[in-house]
């Protein structure tokens, strides 16, 4: 979700002490926001801390912490509602809220991190090219569209299942040495799919265990890195990485299609794990991390607080991204197999995929940067949600020739490219960026019903009405479940946006 603060953030006010007669003693000064202590983490907070009311007052979680600024140590006192002139703070970021005093907001060493994450993520989008594999697939007789999307579908699963020990094998190890290691996967799983390509079950362990694996450790290492470099153009950073996977997407797309029209299955899985090791070497060894290492498993810590479900934001956040990944590959997967229906050649059909991961490239860049300069990061998610939904429900089922399948890639492509990039910014804007790496993780374990059922489900719905081989109208059925869970989820962005400030013109 989408998050742009408009300056770095505010320590703790500490007020003077007046001056006292020689025998009296001085008073002490009022206590201090620490930024950087594990102590007064809410994700890692203690059992017995987190439980007492005061406790939760004071963590940042507190469904009044979009409402209120209280700068007085007072969590008792009837003055506890927030002023005209707090309201007026509410783009300043809360003290406390955030992981650093201060941010670079650009320099070498800030979009040097960034030009390596954005490296990475176009590794992640060679996920966006498994319907180019699965078209051939199933010309070849491998298995039927609805078996071969749960490979798809569990290339991507994989990153939230492993969401939780992810964040913190980064916290813990750093980016480069998780990205490393992510990087040996994703270079093992085509190389070890190549020797069985035949094989539904073969490709399952490599290309959806093992790749997949590699793709969600590279996410973990990347997705969030740039909020520690990044405040006040934090979504326009978060955007050009995430743009790396709509490009990647694109370039592995015509890549594929190029070369199984020349070469085999597995030469071209070769090649792209080839091509997959060459990008993210040079990319591994620049990754940078500002935060201290944390211990994998602190001692009286623990990985997850529970207690955060207890914001109204946060629920309907993690319901509402959960529900919207349900129809988030549908268009890609499937639009190879759409277009083969409407009478498009592979090779078209190849070029329509391409530009909807280019133009998901171009939405995630555009709306972060949208959302920084115009509405907010929490707005412009709502309005990528509406514009999913909408063009879903009525493009794509008037899609019957190839001009307006291509319309609808590109709007589709945008703005589903602009929804899932503006996720970490809009965490970050609304709960801080101190634990970020906790809160977007475990909005991420979330995501794995969408991830592993939203394709599958999509492609038993076609063959439950006849398969490829019925028509288009075959496909309308999945494309109305697609399209009306994007509406769906919109409707819960849409809740926490009203719960976070009820101002219909106010920046969030």
């Amino acid at each position: 979700m989408p998050d742009p603060a408009a300056a770095a953030a505010a320590a703790a006010s500490t007020g003077s002490t007046a001056a006292s007669s020689p025998p009296s003693p001085p008073s002490p000064p009022p206590s201090t926001t620490r930024r950087n202590s594990q102590d007064d983490s809410i994700w890692l907070a203690s059992s017995s801390s987190s439980s007492s009311p005061s406790a939760f007052q004071a963590m940042s979680f507190a469904e009044d912490s979009g409402h209120h600024h209280n700068n007085h140590n007072n969590h008792h006192s009837h003055d506890a509602h927030a002023s005209d002139h707090d309201l007026d703070q509410m783009d300043q970021p809360l003290a406390g809220k955030e992981a650093f005093e201060s941010y670079p907001d650009g320099g070498r060493d800030a979009w040097t991190v960034v030009i390596a994450c954005f490296a990475l993520f176009t590794t992640i989008g060679g996920l966006y090219s498994w319907g180019v594999f699965q078209d051939r697939l199933v010309s070849d007789g491998v298995a039927p569209a609805s078996t071969l999307a749960w490979i798809g579908s569990l290339q991507a699963s994989i990153e939230a299942m492993i969401a939780l020990p992810g964040a913190r094998l980064v916290a813990a190890y750093g980016p480069r040495r998780v990205a490393l290691l992510g990087t040996a996967l994703v270079t093992a799983g085509p190389v070890l799919a190549s020797f069985c390509p035949t094989s539904v079950a073969g490709l399952i362990v490599t290309q959806g265990i093992i790749y997949g694996l590699g793709l969600g450790l590279l996410y973990f290492a990347a997705a969030t890195l740039p909020s520690a470099y990044f405040l006040r153009r934090r979504n326009l950073a978060t955007g050009i990485v995430y743009a790396g996977a709509g490009i990647g997407g694109a370039v592995y797309s015509v890549l594929a299609a190029r070369l199984l029209e020349t070469v085999s299955v597995a030469w071209t899985l070769r090649c792209v794990a080839l091509l997959s090791l060459l990008v993210n070497a040079p990319a591994v060894a620049v990754l940078r991390s500002r935060a201290e290492p944390e211990p994998f498993l602190a001692r009286g810590k623990r990985m997850v607080n529970w207690s955060a479900f207890k914001d109204r934001r946060f629920a309907l956040l993690v319901v509402g991204s959960s529900i919207a990944l349900f129809p988030l590959f549908v268009p890609p997967f499937f639009l190879p197999l759409y277009a083969g229906s409407v009478g498009l050649s592979p090779a078209v059909s190849s070029v329509i995929l391409a530009g909807f991961n280019l133009a998901s490239a171009i939405g995630r860049l555009g709306f972060g940067l949208f959302a920084d300069s115009l509405l907010g990061s929490l707005n412009t998610l709502v309005v990528c949600l509406l514009l999913v939904g909408v063009s879903t429900l009525v493009i794509w089922p008037l899609a019957t020739t190839a001009a307006p399948l291509i319309a609808f890639a590109v709007v589709n492509g945008l703005c589903s490219g602009g929804m899932f990039s503006l996720f970490p910014g809009t965490v970050a804007n609304i709960f801080g960026s101190r634990d970020l790496g906790q809160f977007f993780s475990l909005i991420v374990f979330f995501w794995l019903p969408g991830y592993f059922l939203g394709s599958p489900i999509a492609g038993y719905l076609l063959q439950a009405y006849g398969g490829p081989e019925a028509g288009l109208g075959a496909y309308r059925p999945a494309i109305f479940y697609s399209g009306a869970l994007s509406l769906t989820a919109a409707g819960c962005v849409l809740a926490v946006r009203v719960l976070q400030d009820r101002r219909l013109f106010k920046k969030i």
